[in-house]
């Protein structure tokens, strides 16, 4: 088992991140609907000593625990005024509008309708309460010594791409002012930021980050596409998408929020549009990652989602294409919608990041991974489903492919994995294969069965019948399957291309995941490594079908 042990949260004490989930749900061919009674996490600031309870028991009670967003105004455009810019200055009859040396710099309250093209950059210098609404409509704007656009104060700013418009902003590779507070992004907001309308915006950040603000940041709506050197988007207390259709090519991560005074900011919130990023670093990152109806694509060099606290996914579409590792969060939360991880190591990673203390391979009382829905398929070169404390299954569907190596598992749970409910198929190598624990709601079963890829495996009662069919991704020795209609202490028998390779009893041969069995798939902290660290199988370059043993 490979597990990275995350940085830990620069001014937070994490005092607890608990999750008691009593989830039910119900599946059938992959939707599922979920029902969670209780589960959530904590987490305690150490500049105030409060602790704050984000409640992960469904997206929307997530969202009611977090700091309240603020909405994209509604564009008057009638009541517009304009602004044309052309060369390193701008013609304009609005009030409060001043250009001078390449930079246009607005200071009053209003709709203003942006046309034409500048070398230097726009300035938003409002009052603190004013509410500032920006037309981009065919706007190109680059500057040679700092962002494109800046808001240095107001209370909140508003871009609306204009129908049918194109837009750009592209700024400095190096900046001139490079001091603490300074703007350091092309798009740069010290005020809440929204980006609304139908037309277009690319961004370009060739010195740092390609969109930034330093309080919130919503997208409700447009096409932007954003390349930039480090962070792609960056809310600093949560950056949400809601629509429209968003493309990043970062440097360091894709999609960032920082904030980390407390549990309620500091969040992603992915809720709806189609979202595609691919980066340096991480695809996500933040204290909370939240996941709902979007369809969103992540090739990441790091990790696809990370976040510190609790990472939910509620609905819509996730596709981890790339990634070092999957989803990782002390708080996993899988409760609907269809997620697709291609992992080179771990796909689902339930860590807290504090390195279990002396003892890395220790359980943690402070991390679980639930999975009340949805449909999910991993793709695993490491651990498969990976928590170092606990997981819990009570509905959906879960797929796991590999690893192939038994140096990992494609179960690895610390504390014991419990199923009651939905579909579980876990094809990998034998070595680490892990089982339910014996307390399990739901039946199990657990076979040898030297599966290549392409090859179908199935799981039928002793009278023939059918429960479970699959084609395996990989090549798998091992395979752990639970569902519907499998009873404890019944016999099944396990199939390759029609072939019977073993019949089996349904919660016998338990495995803890180091090789050995414990009678019921036990505690993971207390597994030993077997004799010269190999499993049952396994060659002596540590493979099951001859390839490089790294993760």
């Amino acid at each position: 088992m490979n597990r990275r042990i995350s940085t830990a949260l620069a001014g937070l004490a994490v005092a607890g991140l608990l999750s008691a989930c009593t989830a039910t749900a119900t599946t059938s061919s992959g939707d599922a609907t979920s029902s969670t009674s209780s589960s959530s996490s904590q987490a305690a600031a150490a500049s105030s000593g409060t602790t704050t309870t984000v409640s992960t028991a469904s997206l929307d009670d997530a969202l009611a625990g977090l700091k309240e967003a603020h909405s994209a105004d509604d564009v008057d455009t009638a009541a517009a005024a304009t602004i044309t810019l052309s060369g390193s200055g701008a013609t304009t009859d609005a009030e409060g509008v001043i250009s001078t040396d390449g930079v246009v710099t607005i200071t009053k309250a209003g709709t203003y309708r942006i046309t034409g093209d500048l070398s230097g950059g726009v300035v938003v210098a409002a009052g603190e309460e004013d509410k500032v609404v920006l037309i981009l409509d065919g706007v190109t704007i680059t500057s040679d010594t700092g962002s494109a656009l800046a808001v240095t104060s107001a209370d909140e700013v508003t871009v609306a791409l204009a129908d049918g418009s194109t837009n750009s902003l592209t700024d400095a590779s190096t900046y001139a002012d490079t001091s603490e507070e300074a703007p350091n992004a092309a798009l740069w907001s010290s005020a809440d930021l929204s980006i609304t309308g139908s037309g277009s915006l690319t961004v370009k950040g060739n010195a740092n980050d390609g969109i930034s603000s330093k309080d919130g940041l919503l997208i409700a709506s447009g096409t932007v596409t954003v390349d930039a050197a480090d962070d792609g988007v960056r809310g600093k207390d949560y950056l949400i998408v809601e629509g429209g259709t968003l493309d990043v090519q970062a440097g360091g991560h894709a999609l960032k929020s920082d904030n980390v005074d407390d549990a309620t900011v500091g969040y992603i919130a992915l809720l709806g549009g189609t979202i595609t990023t691919t980066s340096g670093e991480d695809g996500g990152n933040a204290q909370t990652i939240l996941v709902g109806d979007a369809t969103t694509t992540i090739d990441a060099t790091d990790d696809g989602l990370h976040a510190d606290l609790a990472l939910l996914v509620g609905g819509g579409n996730l596709t981890i294409a790339n990634s070092e590792e999957g989803l990782e969060a002390a708080t996993i939360s899988l409760l609907g919608g269809v997620v697709d991880v291609t992992a080179a190591d771990d796909a689902i990673n339930g860590s807290s990041g504090d390195g279990q203390g002396a003892d890395p391979m220790a359980a943690s009382s402070d991390v679980s991974v639930t999975i009340a829905g949805g449909e999910i398929v991993l793709d695993a070169g490491g651990d498969g489903l990976d928590s170092n404390g606990t997981a819990t299954m009570t509905g959906g569907s879960l797929t796991v492919h590999g690893p192939t190596n038994n140096g990992n598992g494609s179960i690895d749970v610390a504390s014991g994995f419990t199923i009651t409910g939905g579909t579980l198929v876990a094809a990998g190598a034998s070595g680490m294969a892990q089982t339910p624990s014996a307390e399990s709601g739901q039946g199990w079963i657990t076979a040898d069965v030297g599966a290549s890829a392409g090859q179908v495996v199935t799981v039928s009662t002793a009278d023939g019948t059918e429960l479970v069919s699959f084609t395996a991704q990989k090549a798998a020795q091992n395979v752990v399957v639970s569902a519907e209609g499998i009873t404890t202490g019944e016999s099944y028998v396990v199939s390759v291309d029609g072939s019977e390779v073993a019949t089996v009893t349904a919660g016998e041969g338990g495995r803890s995941g180091m090789g050995g069995g414990m009678g019921g798939g036990g505690m993971g902290g207390d597994r030993q490594m077997p004799p010269s660290g190999m499993g049952p199988g396994q060659d002596s370059s540590g493979t099951t079908d001859g390839t490089d043993g790294n993760a």
